[in-house]
């Protein structure tokens, strides 16, 4: 056991050290929709009810109430079973992944109270995974992503509806008891190795009261330190306010913390003002202004210096102008009631990439890598890495959430370990800025549709980038001009050669004129490029909570 432990010790340290001229930083995928169920990412389960009826089950609680717990037991059972397969980790081996994030409800325990519908069981089917993981060298890190009483009323949180979970000393003392759980039957299967980081809480609500949430991560950090030790990375949520964590476990305030992570989860499909944006000015809000976003924290002092708090990125995707709904889904329903993919246009499909590749790059800086970006004294932090939403979805019309599907379409790159995106593909965020279109057809199809929005032709943008506008008799003016310098040029070099005839033997002004000859071999620049003045401004975006993961 102890060996087991230094060991753990040793893995936990050089998990994340990144070593000059290489990228070891954290290229994760979640496991969504397995342990927690999410009825847009396995909407098989249920399919025979009405997805608009509102008294249809629309996540774990209500799906386990409506169907009695026998019954809920045995077809939870094989979901556990068959969603995440020995194949599913092999190919994400091949794609270049090194992590995957396991989201779990705080029932895994067999906590469940008398009034409550879950079912447990999902143990040994998590244990197995984590051995096929460890065959292929892939770390795990675990989340809890469900409370009693629900820390933010989504779905993913085990129930839809009010977020109660601070309400309670009692819900939170279940969660602390279901934390140390966790933590001892880690240590107690052998699993320290393979299992490097807690999430404490996932996504909880902005409206939490913080001073409980903060005593909260204390208490659940110094449960899991007494039980996994220092080789297990922890890892809180940022409350969609990373800011206000910029003092919290720095030099001790208030207990002393190592190896902690702030988790940020980025989204751009939940937001109109973001769903509406051309490739480029996506591209832009995430090379620039996410990058911003994740800076926020942590630094303390001044000069302001990194604090203990490390940060990453624990969910994004590739999905930007589409909001997941019933909706949606029923929008690309066939006649079989089956769904079907949105079409992936040629000029979406090579944007999805240069989206994709823009976020690894973003969420995965070194300081160095975030030069461009400065601005006057300011400092970046080292990104610690990412984790994508989601490793596979079920229904074709959310085929950007699919991080298999994307590598196997060609729009998420086959990863080389060691090497970052520059190293790589020798891209650099600002060059796919330059490379993006700035305007959105065959690209940008937002759902729901967005009020009074047109978009932006590509037939005028092609034509304004290929033919500067001038203003009237701007063109006759442009070649009076040149035909002036010409001749005072011309003018210029008769008189200076006519004041040397003599002494360069020249008899007449025609051998002057027409015998003269050029020793210099003449070269054509490349003319500029056309730069639009006018510009649209981005701004930094206030993250709203998620209603995702």
């Amino acid at each position: 056991m102890r060996f087991s432990l230094l060991l753990a010790l040793i893995s936990g340290v050089f998990s994340q050290v990144r070593f000059k001229g290489t990228s070891l930083k954290i290229r994760g995928v979640n496991l969504g929709g397995w342990l927690v169920l999410e009825k847009w990412i396995k909407p098989s389960l249920f399919a025979e009810w009405d997805s608009f009826d509102p008294t249809s089950p629309r996540d774990e609680w209500t799906y386990c109430e409506t169907l009695g717990k026998t019954e809920c037991f045995r077809r939870l059972n094989e979901h556990w079973r068959t969603w995440v397969t020995e194949d599913d980790m092999e190919g994400l081996r091949l794609a270049g992944i090194t992590h995957v994030r396991v989201p779990f409800g705080y029932w895994i325990t067999g906590d469940i109270a008398e009034d409550e519908p879950y079912v447990s069981g999902q143990w040994k089917y998590f244990a197995r995974m984590v051995k096929w993981a460890r065959a292929r060298g892939i770390s795990v890190w675990i989340d809890l992503h469900a409370a009693p009483g629900s820390q933010n009323g989504f779905d993913n949180s085990g129930r839809i509806g009010n977020a109660t979970w601070d309400k309670s000393m009692e819900n939170v003392n279940r969660t602390l008891s279901a934390i140390e759980w966790i933590s001892k039957r880690i240590k107690e299967e052998g699993l320290l190795n393979d299992i490097t980081g807690f999430g404490l809480l996932n996504e909880p609500d902005q409206h939490i009261n913080y001073w409980r949430m903060l005593s909260f991560y204390n208490h659940a950090y110094e449960l899991i330190r007494k039980e996994l030790y220092n080789g297990v990375s922890v890892y809180i949520g940022d409350m969609f306010n990373p800011q206000s964590f910029n003092w919290f476990w720095h030099n001790g305030n208030p207990i002393q913390a190592t190896n902690v992570f702030l988790d940020s989860h980025i989204y751009a499909c939940f937001v109109d003002d973001l769903k509406a944006m051309t490739p480029k000015q996506h591209i832009t809000q995430v090379c620039r202004f996410e990058r911003a976003h994740i800076n926020q924290c942590c630094w303390d002092g001044w000069p302001p210096a990194p604090t203990e708090l490390g940060r990453f990125v624990g969910e994004w995707t590739a999905a930007f102008d589409r909001t997941p709904s019933p909706e949606l889904e029923k929008a690309y329903e066939n006649d079989q009631l089956k769904y079907v993919s949105p079409e992936l246009t040629p000029e979406r499909k090579k944007f999805l990439r240069q989206y994709v590749m823009a976020q690894i790059a973003t969420y995965e800086a070194t300081p160095d890598d975030s030069i461009p970006y400065q601005h006057g004294a300011e400092e970046f932090l080292d990104f610690h890495g990412w984790f994508f939403w989601n490793f596979k979805m079920e229904a074709d019309v959310y085929r950007e959430w699919d991080y298999l599907r994307g590598v196997r379409e060609g729009w998420i790159p086959i990863l080389e370990h060691g090497l970052s995106i520059f190293d790589q593909f020798g891209f650099t965020c600002q060059d796919l800025e330059h490379d993006a279109i700035d305007c959105t057809d065959n690209v940008v199809d937002p759902f729901p549709v967005l009020k009074d929005w047109k978009g932006v032709s590509c037939k005028n943008y092609q034509k304004s980038i290929s033919e500067p506008k001038r203003a009237k008799g701007e063109n006759v003016v442009i070649i009076l001009a040149i035909f002036s310098a010409f001749a005072l040029v011309a003018a210029l070099f008769i008189a200076y050669r006519t004041v040397k005839l003599s002494d360069n033997g020249i008899s007449s002004l025609s051998d002057l004129i027409f015998g003269w000859k050029c020793g210099r071999c003449c070269s054509k620049s490349k003319p500029l490029a056309y730069q639009r003045i006018n510009e649209v401004q981005l701004q930094p975006q206030q993250h709203p909570v998620s209603a995702v993961a």
